[in-house]
């Protein structure tokens, strides 16, 4: 056994029965084995050893209330956050928003009573530090899904997602070992600028080559800036000093072939409608387009 801990926001403030009941139910315990109680309220009557123990809040915006949930002594398959989090959905028949991975205070999932699950961006409203009394007030700006509870958020993809992605990066990484093995070379150094290019133009190619996962979506801004990185990497090519050219060349190659089996050449005309601008002077990178285009929401 081990402890577990959830985190929740959700649209409705449920009764505190209706809490205990449906709460004890997403985690698979009884409801005797529950402890509700709100955060800043009498703390004298609570069951400190019970299995699971929640303190609430009340918070404004487009949700209405957090949800701090402990379980100490959690079994080896209690649910995990987002397992719970759809369970509760469900069960109270509200949108319940939970914590994403990594560290960016806006990045939450979404899921829906009716099954629907979703990264959403979240804001909190500045209050003063000598405002202690007034509820955090919280807006669900954008999500990658609708979500019918939440109608004001723009459906879109949220391009912080892919930013935050760690993506392997081999051809880079091998680049960088065979031209600066020791790892010395200076920051803005040739061979260092030159993994530069071919890391962040690795990143498309591998999201390209493996049909856009992990989610097989990919926001059009950041594809367009990823072309850019090409023309970045064209640059430095045509500049490259002798000792670097051949592994730089041969890594580009390797790169560039890898995008042209994951692309069709449409001499540009997708790309030319989507911005507005002609494209037909550009790379021939430029002239490609994905075969299914990842910027799509179904």
């Amino acid at each position: 056994m081990t402890e577990r801990c959830y985190n929740f926001l959700t649209v409705h403030r449920p009764a505190h029965a209706a809490m205990m009941e449906a709460l004890a139910r997403a985690v698979g315990v009884g409801p005797e084995s529950v402890d509700v109680a709100h955060a800043d309220g009498d703390q004298e009557g609570r069951d400190w050893d019970a299995p699971v123990l929640c303190g609430h809040h009340e918070v404004t915006g487009d949700v209405t209330l957090s949800w701090d949930v402990y379980m100490h002594k959690a079994p080896a398959d209690a649910p995990t956050e987002p397992e719970a989090a759809l369970r509760l959905a469900a069960l109270i028949g509200t949108t319940v928003l939970y914590p994403a991975e990594g560290n960016r205070p806006s990045a939450y999932w979404g899921a829906g009573p009716d099954g629907t699950v979703a990264r959403v961006r979240v804001y909190e409203r500045d209050i003063p530090e000598d405002d202690k009394d007034t509820p955090a007030k919280l807006t669900v700006g954008a999500a990658e899904a609708y979500f019918a509870q939440l109608p004001a958020a723009r459906v879109m993809l949220l391009p912080e997602i892919y930013r935050d992605e760690l993506l392997p990066v081999p051809v880079a990484d091998a680049f960088a070992a065979a031209v600066d093995p020791g790892g010395t070379a200076p920051a803005e150094s040739p061979c260092n600028r030159a993994r530069e290019c071919l890391l962040l133009w690795e990143r498309l190619v591998s999201r390209a080559g493996s049909d856009w996962a992990l989610s097989g979506r990919y926001p059009l801004e950041l594809y367009l800036e990823d072309l850019r990185t090409r023309d970045d990497l064209a640059v430095r090519l045509a500049a490259a000093p002798p000792e670097l050219r051949g592994p730089f060349v041969a890594a580009a190659q390797t790169l560039d072939a890898t995008f042209r089996a994951a692309t069709v050449d449409d001499g540009g005309r997708v790309l030319a409608d989507l911005t507005g601008e002609p494209v037909g002077a550009r790379g021939w990178w430029w002239q490609r387009r994905p075969v299914r285009l990842p910027w799509q929401i179904v």
